[in-house]
């Protein structure tokens, strides 16, 4: 990180207030050389008041009394001593408006309309002149407001201007200051932590990417943990998958050899379902072993798997999974023959053995376990019941959290968290849905929701 001179937040607001008033005052300064002091376009608002100043000894002397004599905002009537209209410009109205204030001592008409009494050899010479400053072009005078209205205006218009140009600017610079922190913050999105975080010109953002750096260093540590973590946790899998590959096929093998040997069909049976079951097994090593290794890619479900085909494997392994604890398994399916799922048979299997052996677990000896299964809106909705206590609230929450366990004492029975989390897992993959709930009858229920294909 780069050294900068930083200042705080209220200083760079100060400093763009202070800047912006200089500009206004200038703004101010220039408004008032152009239109007064050298009054581009318009005539200052004395220049009649000046003229006639001027003029006065011609206006007083003069046989006849022009509009030469008097600026083009002026106008004036001569009149006789009695009141008589001479000549002049003024309109019918204004002739006697002007001589009855003339009677009546007043000098001015209106707020900004002034008038100058000049008396004359043949007369009275009565000027009526504006205090204001007006256009030099006739046409101007003529379309337009007043001169000062529209330089008012015209001021108000630069002001606002200004206002927004230096604004902009003032944004500008703020947004510059945060392209730093939004950047810190879209390189921790992307997991890109290898990176400096740059400084900011402003004591407030500089702070925060100060936080953000220390947030950067303190998670890259965190995952490098995690990583290492996961890469021991892997290997320790892939070791143990190994392990237990040899007893699996001494069981598998011994298993073999007991067919062999004069048993009962009940002793036969057994044997059949420790060779099936070691099969099972296999496979689950196998694929555990592939992913560890990385070797299975993510391509989503592609493989036909027929319902009906499904349950009677899951049906087979549940059976004699009950018979370990006497347990009855009741299986009211009833689908047509030719609906099918898409997906990974071994990875189903073991999403759906990893919910019944949950349930065999959890239910006492002598027990009934329910599976129900059905079609609704092109879902396959199979509901396994059993009858032991049901679900916590904890349970019901977090239950499908991988390691999750309502109580570590679980550990000594087998259970290390992972049976409902690898069939969510599964089941996700393809897109279903897995429910725990409690039966209204006691026990706990699991409900999976998979999509369904019909020919």
């Amino acid at each position: 990180m780069g050294i900068r001179k930083s200042k705080k937040l209220r200083t760079t607001f100060i400093e763009y207030v202070i800047s912006l008033g200089i500009l206004i005052i200038a703004l101010m300064l220039v408004n008032y050389l152009i239109f007064i002091v050298v009054s581009i376009g318009v005539y200052p608002a004395n220049y009649s008041e000046k003229m006639i100043q001027k003029n006065f000894e011609d206006l007083k002397n003069s046989p006849k009394v022009t509009m030469d004599l008097l600026t083009p905002m002026c106008s004036f009537g001569v009149y006789s001593e009695d009141g008589q209209f001479l000549y002049g410009n003024f309109s019918s109205r204004d002739k006697k408006i002007n001589w009855d204030n003339y009677i009546g001592g007043k000098g001015t008409r209106g707020l900004s309309n002034y008038i100058t009494i000049i008396h004359r050899t043949e007369g009275i010479l009565i000027i009526n002149y504006p205090l204001k400053m007006e256009y030099k072009s006739e046409t101007l005078r003529r379309v337009l407001p007043n001169a000062e209205l529209t330089i008012v205006v015209i001021f108000f218009i630069e002001l606002i201007a200004i206002i927004i140009l230096w604004s902009n600017r003032f944004s500008k610079k703020i947004n510059r200051e945060l392209k730093t922190l939004l950047l810190a913050t879209e390189k921790i999105k992307e997991q890109d932590l290898d990176f400096n975080v740059d400084r900011s010109n402003i004591n407030e953002i500089d702070a925060v990417l100060q936080g953000i750096d220390n947030m950067k260093d303190s998670l890259k540590i965190a995952l490098e943990k995690q990583w290492l973590v996961e890469q021991q946790r892997k290997e320790q899998i892939s070791a143990l998958a190994h392990d237990i590959k040899t007893p699996l096929t001494i069981v598998k093998g011994n298993a073999g050899l007991l067919n062999e040997t004069d048993m009962t069909e009940e002793q036969k049976s057994y044997c059949n379902y420790i060779e099936e079951s070691s099969i099972q097994m296999e496979k689950y090593l196998q694929n555990l072993l592939a992913i560890t290794k990385k070797e299975i890619e993510n391509n989503g479900p592609n493989e036909i798997i027929y319902i009906g085909k499904l349950v009677n494997s899951l049906r087979k392994q549940g059976e004699a999974l009950g018979k370990i604890k006497d347990i009855n398994i009741n299986w009211n399916i009833d689908i047509e023959e030719d609906l099918y799922i898409k997906g990974h048979v071994c990875e189903l299997e073991r999403a759906f053995m990893n919910i019944i052996t949950n349930a065999v677990d959890f239910s006492p000896s002598n027990s009934t376990i329910t599976i129900n299964g059905t079609i609704d809106n092109f879902k396959l909705i199979i509901q396994v019941i059993d009858q032991g206590k049901g679900f916590s609230k904890k349970m019901l929450k977090y239950g499908k959290e991988q390691f999750f366990m309502e109580n570590e004492s679980r550990t000594k029975t087998g259970h290390h968290g992972l049976g409902l989390y690898i069939a969510n897992s599964i089941i996700t993959k393809h897109n279903g849905e897995l429910i725990l709930s409690n039966n209204k009858s006691g026990g706990g229920a699991v409900m999976i929701k998979l999509p369904i294909c019909i020919y």
